[in-house]
Parts: structure tokens; sequence; C-alpha cells
């Protein structure tokens, strides 16, 4: 093989094998900053507004590592407070979130999700609140569906910068190829 050829084949390797590393490598998905307004009574349950309350509450959706902030309001003037019931026992236990307690507005609360995925009730732990200030929350493992934030997904960039290297793999190639199969003319015999 000439040495043009062999260039031009370990080039299209190593083109070939940088292609085939980005196309299957995925980026390690990232936690999601969550932001959940609950307000709460021990009459009407849960709701993301003040006059939207149920029982049960509104059904939440989280992934595993998602840092949430929650911002609980009690409309009653009664304490309550906001845990995940993973067990389903009515009580607080030890590894399951549970936020301070609060009367009135505005309480901010941080937790991050932990490895536990499935559907669980959240509740309020506080005398009746456990019969009726619950609902559900779904634990979904993380990078299982994309974040609710338009542009969080990368998706479109990673497809756009592949097409770009095809193509310039492509132009490279067709480039050498002509050039290889072009015959020098042989020079005009001596006189």
């Amino acid at each position: 093989m000439s040495k043009p050829r062999t260039a031009f084949v370990v080039a299209l390797g190593i083109a070939a094998a940088l292609l085939a590393t980005s196309a299957f490598s995925t980026p390690a998905a990232a936690a999601n900053n969550i932001s959940i307004t609950l307000y709460g009574s021990r009459a009407a349950g849960w709701g993301l507004t003040n006059t939207s309350l149920t029982i049960p509450g509104p059904p939440l959706t989280v992934h595993i590592g998602d840092n949430v902030t929650l911002i609980l309001n009690a409309t009653d003037n009664r304490n309550h407070n906001w845990f995940i019931d993973y067990n389903n026992n009515s009580a607080v236990n030890a590894g399951e979130p549970s936020s301070p307690a609060f009367t009135n507005a505005g309480l901010r609360w941080n937790f991050t999700v932990s490895n536990n995925t499935g559907t669980f009730r959240y509740r309020s732990r506080f005398g009746s609140d456990t019969v009726t200030m619950w609902g559900n929350i779904t634990i979904l493992p993380a990078g299982t569906t994309p974040p609710p934030i338009l542009g969080g997904e990368n998706t479109v960039l990673i497809v756009a910068g592949v097409i770009v290297i095809i193509v310039a793999v492509i132009a490279f190639a067709a480039f050498f190829w002509r050039r290889m199969g072009k015959q020098e003319t042989p020079p005009p015999p001596p006189p």
C-alpha cells in the first residue's frame, strides 16, 4: 500500500474511532434543581395553590439526586410538616426526608432525593394530618426523562456535532481519494 493511501486509511480509522466513542458515550445525568410550592390544611389536604387543596394532594415527580426546595404554606394556622413516608406507616422514620414544622406561609426547606425509586406517600405528621394531608410522590431513576427546564438537554448539540464531524470526514476522504486517483502525467521522453 502506498504512503498516501496508508495515511488516508489511518486518518479514516481515527475519525471513525472518534465518532464511535462520541456516539456511545452519554454524559452523566446532572441533578435538577426543583422548586415546589405546596399549601396545606388539615381539613382540605395539600395543593399547589391556596385554592386547589385536595385529598390526596397533587402528584409530585422527582429524580434520584434532584435538589428539591419546598416552599411550604399552612392555610389553617395549625402546625404541619412535610415528609416522604417510604414505608407507609404514617410516622417519620430514619432516612425519610422530613421538614421542620410550619404554621403559616413560606417555610423554605431543601433536601436531596435519595436512592429509593417508586411511588410513595408524602404526608404531614401532626395529629390527624396523616389521614387528610397526603399525596403521592414518584421518585424516578436519575436521567430517565428530560429535565423540565427548556434547553436542559444537550442532545441537539451532540447530534449537530456528530453531523459536522461526519461531513468533515467525508470531505477529507473525497479530497484525498481524488488526489490519489489522479495519475501524474509522465514526463515527456527525452529528445
